[in-house]
């Protein structure tokens, strides 16, 4: 009887994990049909499902599964509730964030790499799908924009919280299923690596991979999110970099390696350096559309606390006044993030949350591509990870969203997966002919 229950929960983990994924990244479209109230049962419902089936299905959690940087993190933002000037907002924040956090562990220690990733490409095909066909509909079957489900008896519904604006056939911006065109062409982008990366190993499916390319590709056109396009450009430079040096020796691939960081710094500055040219090429303000004066606001609020913050918020409060006035956006609505990840966790965690935080990313980001460039030669699903944290690391430059929903569910699945999985094996460089008859071995950098 335990050997069919397990079995059971076994073949019931997939769904699970689709389900996780497509709540985090498509929650937004979730809250706009059911309401902030339904999603929370919802979420609730799930996650608590997820768990049983996870237990039932044999697997197991211990401390030293779970990364001690990104844990680190999450203790400090859940012990602000201490000292945060808005205790109660901190206190849901703290608890949302544990669900997150937990769902992303769970997705790592449920699934090897491979199968966690083809979840999550479902996850993102379903969203993918479900914006289009909304997209269809409100175009096609109804005529007009339209508010989310629960806003729908409003006497006046804010210019940026109708869900879907009726652009598809006038030329966008569309924001699809999640209300929203940059986390739509964020998705979008995300699902474009997976194809790739999953078509170049597999090498079959040519007309239905072809199929999600050309919607993966219309979506950012559609959008037409700058942000989104710096994010674009930059993973995809690396995939065709991995996939180019795959076939070259270790030494010469660690040589290139080097040669690509060295050009990207390179790059880095001179964007740094020009930036007002580079954001007018990409059709946007020398101050990222706005993002300056959050940014310089937040600053200014942060030297009032400087060393432990505010106190952790997973979206600004607009009810609270400190976030009602602070930056007001064209339509009379507050903004709810800094649209910066490490601005953001300065501001509400301060120096410590900070540092913890861009020590997490550091770590994740140096363990992932160490993996990659490892098994470059025989998988590359870990690739796909590296170049999917790529997409991630760059947004977070622009958008908070690193520390909310579906890329910290994410996130902490890939610090979970390099503790469980990518760290059990012991990684040797090649042993290469030295003068004299002997050997050396170098180690991997």
């Amino acid at each position: 009887m335990s050997t069919t229950v397990s079995s059971r929960a076994e073949s019931l983990l997939p769904a699970v994990g689709v389900a996780i994924f497509f709540l985090a990244f498509g929650g937004q479209g979730v809250r706009n049909l059911f309401g902030w109230v339904g999603f929370g049962v919802i979420a609730g419902i799930v996650l608590i499902a997820a768990w049983v089936i996870f237990f039932l299905a044999g697997r197991a959690v211990t401390l030293r599964r779970l990364s001690l940087s990104v844990s680190s993190y999450i203790l400090v933002c859940c012990l602000s509730v201490i000292w945060s000037q808005y205790r109660l907002e901190t206190f849901g924040s703290a608890l949302i964030t544990l669900a997150t956090s937990s769902a992303g562990v769970l997705v790592a220690i449920a699934f090897p790499l491979r199968q966690m990733l083809d979840v999550f490409t479902q996850a993102m095909k379903i969203i993918v799908a479900a914006s289009y066909a909304l997209e269809l509909w409100v175009s096609l079957a109804v005529g007009h924009r339209i508010p989310p489900v629960y806003m729908r008896n409003w006497k006046e519904v804010p210019e940026l919280y109708y869900w879907v604006n009726d652009a598809l056939f006038k030329g966008g911006p569309i924001q699809g299923f999640v209300g929203n065109r940059n986390p739509l062409a964020f998705i979008a982008l995300l699902l474009m690596l997976c194809v790739l990366v999953l078509w170049a190993e597999d090498r079959t499916h040519h007309l239905r991979n072809g199929a999600w390319l050309l919607a993966c590709v219309g979506i950012l056109v559609l959008t037409g999110s700058a942000t989104v396009f710096v994010a674009m450009l930059v993973s995809v430079s690396a995939l065709v970099f991995f996939l180019i040096i795959r076939r070259l020796g270790f030494y010469e691939r660690r040589f290139a390696v080097r040669v690509a960081l060295t050009a990207a710094a390179s790059f880095l500055l001179v964007a740094v350096i020009m930036k007002d040219q580079v954001t007018i090429l990409l059709g946007r303000s020398s101050d990222m559309t706005g993002r300056g004066v959050i940014w310089q606001k937040l600053l200014e609020l942060w030297q009032q606390h400087p060393f432990l913050g505010w106190g952790w918020v997973v979206l600004w409060p607009p009810w609270l006044p400190l976030f009602k006035n602070l930056v007001v956006r064209p339509d009379g609505t507050p903004t709810m993030q800094a649209h910066n990840a490490y601005i953001e966790a300065l501001f509400q965690t301060g120096i410590v949350g900070l540092m913890l935080l861009a020590f997490a990313v550091l770590w994740v980001m140096i363990r992932i591509f160490r993996v990659a460039l490892r098994d470059l030669e025989t998988d590359l699903v870990p690739t796909l990870a590296a170049v999917l944290m790529l997409a991630m690391f760059v947004q977070s430059f622009t958008e908070s969203r690193l520390l909310t929903e579906g890329n910290w569910v994410l996130f902490v699945a890939f610090a979970t997966w390099l503790k469980v999985r990518a760290e059990s094996y012991d990684f040797r460089p090649p042993r290469r002919a030295v003068p004299g008859g002997r050997t050396s071995t170098t180690a991997a950098s």
